[in-house]
């Protein structure tokens, strides 16, 4: 989460309350494909902690190092680097099961209250050692006591600091057990939080490690020989990965790869000589990204004609095709991933976009049917009424096209805008229709 963990005290409290504001400043990588993997992975391991998987957030995040974290709202944080690190679909799930028992056990809150305490014995030493620095001020040895002063606060906060990361190491070690248990429940082998465990402590030396996951999940000896001791007694030690999770998890780290990383790292991964479609894959999205359009799009509509039963791939050639000025030609494969993934508003979104951009009649009134649909999917979506917003404008439909826009605004926050908007948007909507009275609404509530 940090680069660094001094001062210990502070850093930790921070990263322990609830983090809403902290957390809208980092990175997340928006994408279905990757999006659903880790939410299908999830969700059977939160129904065996008795989590509800509604009220929690999986979230992916733009940072290459291998962490992941929960924050008290129940959102879970894992950084692409852990998926493309993940050897098998097993280590990504033990990540996660061991997210989810600090979720779960709600080590968080307890933690926090555990830095509270630290931080105020902190406090409290420092407070002292000024009032012998100002009961010595008058004298002579007021240097030395100094000093000694100077020793005293170190070493309260060397104990307070020392206590806290004692009571986190018994969190972690919880986690672990709650994530063996998770695994268990669903009848998955433990050797992923084993493989996991492991190679932290081979890393545990390096700076990267010692940066990453490892600054704020310690990791101990006991921690590793009580996952060893259980895994082997596991009644599913030797039970491995579906086919198709393996194949789903290769996907998505071609992906992400090809987005991602640099090109010639891609071409070492994955190199033309590799003819599997996870490297086929990564080789179209680097060229894509490269600049080499047209040669992208051409293998991306060979990798989809030859799945057409893949959202993801028909999703993407549509993407390409519209990102490159070809709106018309797009539809066709965004029509097929609608039609294949009809829950998934980000390709319903790009969808309607595309229809929106043809500049013919009837498509234009399929992009204000798709876009609306979008919205009642997800109301909380400012791209979603921003794009719809436009595709009203484009039909003519100004007081509509105001509305949404004002939705917008006030998703995103901007109050004055939203307020602008509508009041524009009730001067050209009949007085008193659904939508007069939703941009009354917003009016009110703004």
């Amino acid at each position: 989460m940090r680069s660094r963990l001094f001062p210990a005290l502070f850093a930790l409290a921070l990263a322990l309350v609830p983090l809403q504001a902290w957390a809208q400043q980092i990175r997340l990588i928006t994408d279905a494909e990757t999006q659903n993997m880790i939410e299908d992975f999830a969700r059977p391991l939160l129904k065996a902690a008795g989590v509800n998987p509604r009220n929690v957030t999986v979230n992916i995040v733009n940072d290459r190092r291998f962490n992941a974290f929960v924050i008290e709202s129940g959102d879970i944080f894992i950084n692409y680097g852990t998926i493309l690190d993940s050897a098998t679909p097993n280590e990504l799930k033990a990540v996660l099961a061991h997210e989810i028992g600090h979720l779960a056990g709600g080590h968080l809150r307890r933690l926090r209250e555990q830095a509270e305490v630290a931080g105020r014995m902190q406090a409290i030493s420092m407070m002292l050692g000024i009032g012998v620095l100002a009961a010595a001020s008058g004298e002579d040895r007021s240097g030395e006591l100094g000093k000694m002063v100077s020793a005293f606060i170190m070493g309260s906060s060397a104990a307070a600091q020392n206590n806290f990361m004692a009571y986190r190491q018994s969190e972690e070690s919880a986690a672990d057990a709650a994530a063996l248990t998770y695994l268990e429940r669903t009848g998955q082998s433990a050797t992923g939080l084993l493989e996991v465990l492991n190679r932290l402590q081979r890393n545990q030396s390096s700076r990267a490690a010692a940066s990453g996951y490892l600054r704020t999940h310690p990791l101990a000896e006991d921690r590793l020989n009580q996952t060893q001791n259980r895994a082997v007694g596991s009644p599913f030690r030797n039970k491995r990965d579906s086919a198709a999770e393996v194949q789903r998890l290769d996907m998505v780290k071609a992906k992400l790869t090809g987005y991602l990383e640099r090109v010639q790292t891609v071409m070492n991964r994955y190199p033309n000589s590799d003819k599997s479609l996870p490297a086929r894959y990564a080789r179209a999205i680097a060229g894509y990204r490269a600049g080499a359009g047209p040669a992208a799009v051409k293998q991306m509509a060979q990798l989809a004609a030859s799945n057409p039963r893949n959202p993801n791939l028909q999703e993407l050639l549509g993407q390409m095709l519209f990102e490159t000025g070809q709106p018309v030609a797009a539809l066709k494969p965004l029509a097929k991933a609608v039609q294949l993934a009809p829950d998934e508003i980000e390709y319903r979104l790009i969808y309607g976009a595309a229809l929106s951009d043809t500049g013919r009649a009837q498509d234009l009134n399929e992009a204000i049917i798709q876009l609306s649909r979008a919205t009642n999917m997800n109301s909380q979506s400012a791209r979603a009424y921003s794009l719809l917003s436009r595709a009203y404008g484009r039909a003519g439909r100004t007081g509509e096209a105001d509305l949404a826009a004002a939705e917008a605004a006030f998703l995103r926050r901007d109050i004055s805008l939203a307020r602008g908007l509508a009041k524009k948007a009730k001067q050209n909507l009949p007085e008193g229709s659904p939508a007069w009275l939703r941009a009354d609404d917003i009016l009110a509530l703004s």
